[in-house]
């Protein structure tokens, strides 16, 4: 017997549950190394986001047999890494990066309060801020407990670095809940958003 939630019916264990999303993500990494020779990009360029996409594949499917305690958790931690295998398929044209107490991608934070800090720099001549995951959602938030979401609307604005905090209210979460966070970056030029690009954090309270 396992840890049931909605979509339990879909597995006669977790760890036949495990399994399958493991191999999903192992399978569709192979596409995403496809789309990275497709880009022909130098030769260091593509080795670096392919062992980037690797990397995702060894950690996520870490946290899949370590904390996949539920269908629900499974489906988040899955979920995260196909958004991180994008992500890095795409690459980043301007520096961006969310930390949760330092640490980047995969992390870990005490139930309660999270802090999420937000840092971007455009290139030369342009301007950063917070963009929207989908129109009128600003972020993509997936968690097996109930999270509220604050965030400044000055991120929002178009600035020269962009470096705030947005805040998650895990405190009525559990022990070992998983968060998966996305937040998208803009570069603009002008009047126009010349790049926009993704980055998921996957959190798992402690």
């Amino acid at each position: 017997m396992f840890a049931s939630d909605g979509g339990s019916e879909r597995a006669t264990s977790i760890e036949d549950y495990q399994n399958t999303c493991a191999e999903f993500i192992m399978d569709i990494s192979k596409d995403y190394m496809d789309w990275v020779d497709r880009y022909q990009l130098a030769a260091e360029e593509t080795a670096r986001r392919k062992a980037a996409i690797n990397s995702i594949v060894k950690t996520t499917n870490d946290w899949i047999s370590r904390f996949g305690s539920t269908i629900k958790k499974v489906d988040i931690i899955m979920n995260d890494g196909v958004n991180k295998m994008a992500e890095n398929t795409a690459g980043y044209p301007f520096r961006f990066d969310v930390f949760v107490g330092g640490t980047s991608r995969y992390t870990m934070h005490p139930v309660g309060e999270v802090k999420v800090n937000l840092k971007a720099m455009p290139r030369q001549g342009r301007l950063t801020r917070l963009g929207s995951y989908q129109k009128e959602q600003v972020l993509l938030l997936n968690s097996s407990g109930p999270v509220q979401v604050a965030l400044s609307k000055e991120s929002m604005k178009a600035a020269d670095l962009l470096d705030d905090y947005i805040i998650l209210d895990a405190r009525n979460c559990q022990k070992y809940d998983v968060i998966s966070l996305t937040a998208v970056a803009e570069e603009i030029e002008g009047d126009y958003v010349t790049e926009s690009r993704g980055y998921s954090t996957l959190i798992m309270l402690t």
